[in-house]
């Protein structure tokens, strides 16, 4: 098994703190379109997250990234957001 590091510890620590603000907005858009309780849509999120193998961080910024209107650069999250909710979001 292997061990953790501090520098692991902080490298997870600062991801998860980039990424925070990023998954409550885009747990808000899910909350909007899909009518969801805020743990629906987190729940939402982490399953395509996992069924898709992408960073949760990372998809939650391509959700709010595309809904703002915004051409988002990684195809492959592009490819998933617009998989999973391109019927429910707005045309643009």
């Amino acid at each position: 098994m292997a061990s953790v590091t501090q520098d692991d510890c902080n490298a997870q620590l600062q991801t998860a703190a980039r990424f925070r603000p990023v998954i409550g907005q885009a747990n808000g858009v899910l909350v909007r379109i899909r009518r969801a309780t805020p743990e629906q849509a987190f729940t939402e999120l982490v399953h395509v997250s996992r069924k898709h193998n992408v960073n949760l961080g990372a998809l939650a910024e391509a959700l709010v990234t595309i809904v703002d209107g915004d051409r988002f650069t990684a195809a492959e999250l592009a490819a998933v957001v617009h998989l999973e909710w391109g019927g429910l979001l707005p045309n643009r």
